[in-house]
């Protein structure tokens, strides 16, 4: 009785039969009888690549307890199969290339063979997301087993007969994601691969589910996407996309129409890439020179907007490096940004690379020796851009030639051009992480370029009542009142220590201002010399802010500056705090319990000897007696603990918990007060 193994060997085997009789060379290949080399083939098939073989050397070759055949491809079978490595590379080919996904197909372990008859000559290599199987290659045909992976056949269609325009075609679409062509030697491009679905789940994370559809379909529009092929990639995903809080409840059913509604509205309103022109957005240049701490990338992408090369146009390594000579750009600035580390951001290319393969009609190369293909750079385009950087659209400020020629100039340009556009109200350190400098060197910028900075100061009346607010003086804070001050009467200006505010409300002083810096604004050539404004401040917002500069976070969220704080008050609390109250005979029953128990409250009382030395005994009210007749009345303090802060501290803790930032940031206000 045969084994199941030579059983399926036999299948194999009248199955490479039949193909050869169709006119496919076919050979044996190991599978599972040789699981360390699965792929390889039993015999020598060098010389199947020009002919087919014969019965009896097929029989030869199956006859081991093979589990797998292989077609040769090439002209020797008039085969050319499209190996894809994953599906959705596939369904990407099936969705931009529909007549041509109508061919026999085989599901592999990763993704799909798709079979062609054509009578060129086309050499193997590979694409992004697979290979092109031509000459001197061959593919696993079904019904291969290889591992647990049997192959199968998922469209059981006749190949399709590919003439040559259509193989160029099919490669120009691997190779450019493009049908490209030469014209009178230039390259010209008619239409581009695009993942509309990936794009739309970028932007919707920075523009909201609606904009974000119209924002992605007019893209789709503008590449020469039917609208039709558009809808059916987006609509579903939309619907199932959920909406930012506080939008109205919809039905799916109105999310599907509202989806169709706007898909419709991008093709019919005005095409966003030429309504976006060649400018480079500033929120691109900003996301390149903070990231990268570079002007390489920024600069030679304004060079090319500066040459006048048109957005989704090819050029080369050469002709890049020949026009960047005339904008400062060497070299090694031009392979860095084309080819260098910098050229790449998350992962992605920031100026795509494609990759063009020229053959004449006998398919031999037509430049002759060397690398069978081209190396090609597309200008990106500004959705292009905003999408690999993940950042929204903004204006783009003029920079000029002259601008781009140093790296120097273009930080400055940068900076000057959003200085006059804005007159920005933010701080140095926002400026100096926009253009990726030091504070030191904006300050510089600002006195080349004649900025004035106006300053922002709050400000709210010293009292008794809130004399509290300021901070005690410590031995070793010197400084610790930086960026906050007193200001009294004719603009004497004090450190704002408590004991210096209380001195000033002793002595009569009634217009003691407590003042504190909040931000800048920056002026580029005034009219006038700029006078600093005084805007009013709550008390709270005063000491929640004084304790945020303390822990250096005051550019964080609220909810990490409200965990901030928690820190600083746990801290705080954690150093034991006694407040002290003079004791007389006539208060003692109402501060101190009857000494039922032998533990005491909370404290403790104390007293001053003659060498002035501290006396401390336990808190009770039959020790406080003795302790007020021994050192007299009103000469004991009762020493408690102080609760409050803890109280608010539990107070806070519920709030973060429950996710309110807010409240927390409040309660835990009062307490490092």
């Amino acid at each position: 009785m045969k084994s199941v193994a030579d059983s399926f060997t036999n299948i194999l085997l009248g199955r490479a039969k039949q193909l050869a009789k169709s006119g496919y060379s076919v050979i044996a290949v190991h599978g599972n009888h040789a699981p360390a080399e699965p792929k390889k083939p039993v015999m020598k098939w060098r010389q199947y690549q020009a002919r087919i073989a014969t019965d009896k050397e097929l029989e030869v070759g199956f006859a081991d307890g093979v589990t797998a055949l292989g077609i040769v491809c090439g002209r020797v079978s008039q085969l050319l199969v499209i190996d894809f490595d994953d599906q959705r590379r596939y369904r990407r080919f099936c969705r931009h290339l529909p007549r041509l996904a109508e061919t026999y197909t085989v599901k592999t372990r990763r993704g799909y063979h798709v079979y062609f008859r054509t009578e060129e000559k086309v050499p193997s290599h590979q694409f992004h997301g697979g290979d092109i199987k031509g000459e001197r290659s061959y593919v696993i045909a079904a019904p291969s087993i290889i591992g647990a992976h049997s192959y199968t056949v998922a469209k059981d269609l006749n190949l399709l007969q590919l003439e040559k325009a259509e193989v160029d075609q099919l490669l120009n679409y691997f190779h450019v994601n493009a049908e490209v062509h030469r014209v009178e030697g230039k390259l010209v491009r008619a239409k581009e691969d695009l993942d509309v679905p990936g794009l739309y789940r970028r932007l919707v994370k920075q523009l909201g589910r609606n904009n974000a559809l119209y924002r992605a379909a007019s893209i789709a529009r503008s590449r020469g996407i039917a609208e039709a092929i558009t809808t059916r990639s987006l609509v579903t995903i939309h619907v199932a996309q959920n909406p930012q809080a506080g939008h109205k409840r919809e039905t799916m059913k109105e999310r599907l129409l509202e989806g169709r509604r706007t898909i419709a509205s991008a093709y019919r309103g005005k095409d966003f890439a030429s309504a976006e022109g060649n400018q480079l957005p500033n929120s691109v240049r900003e996301q390149l020179l903070r990231q990268q701490k570079s002007t390489v990338v920024a600069r030679f992408l304004d060079m090319l907007r500066c040459i006048g090369w048109e957005a989704e146009s090819f050029f080369t390594m050469a002709e890049a490096i020949s026009a960047a000579e005339k904008y400062g750009l060497n070299r090694k600035s031009v392979m860095d940004a084309l080819t260098g580390e910098r050229c790449v951001f998350d992962g992605r290319h920031i100026i795509s690379r494609r990759y063009v393969e020229y053959l004449d009609i006998e398919g031999r190369k037509s430049r002759g020796r060397g690398r069978p293909v081209e190396l090609l750079f597309q200008v990106p385009s500004p959705s292009r851009l905003l999408a690999v950087l993940n950042v929204r659209w903004s204006p783009s400020d003029p920079v000029s030639e002259a601008d781009i020629k140093s790296a120097r100039r273009y930080r400055l340009a940068v900076h000057r051009e959003y200085v006059r556009r804005l007159s920005p109200e933010v701080s140095t350190r926002v400026l100096a992480e926009r253009v990726g400098v030091t504070g030191r060197t904006i300050r510089r910028y600002n006195r080349q370029l004649g900025v004035s900075v106006v300053a922002h100061i709050g400000r709210f009346q010293l009292s008794r009542e809130n004399l509290a607010s300021l901070p005690l003086r410590r031995r070793d804070e010197r400084g610790a009142t930086a960026g906050y001050w007193l200001e009294a009467g004719r603009g004497r200006r004090m450190p704002a220590w408590r004991h210096i505010g209380e001195s000033l409300l002793r002595r009569g002083e009634t217009a003691v201002q407590v003042c504190m810096w909040r931000r800048s604004a920056y002026v580029l050539n005034p009219s006038k010399e700029a006078e600093a404004v005084y805007h009013p401040m709550s008390v709270s917002e005063f000491v929640h802010a004084r304790a945020l500069r303390g822990q250096g976070k005051a550019g964080a969220s609220l909810m990490d500056r409200a965990k901030s704080l928690f820190g600083a008050v746990k801290r705080r609390v954690s150093r034991i705090r006694y407040m002290k109250t003079r004791l007389r005979f006539d208060s003692v029953t109402d501060r101190i319990p009857e000494d039922k128990v032998a533990e005491t409250i909370n404290g403790y009382l104390v007293a001053y000897d003659a060498a002035g030395g501290e006396v401390r005994r336990p808190a009770r009210r039959g020790v406080a007696f003795r302790m007020l007749k021994e050192f007299g009345d009103g000469e004991v303090f009762l020493a408690v603990r102080d609760a409050y802060a803890e109280l608010l501290l539990s107070m806070a803790r519920r709030a973060i918990r429950a996710g309110k930032a807010r409240e927390s940031a409040e309660i835990l206000a009062r307490a490092f007060a």
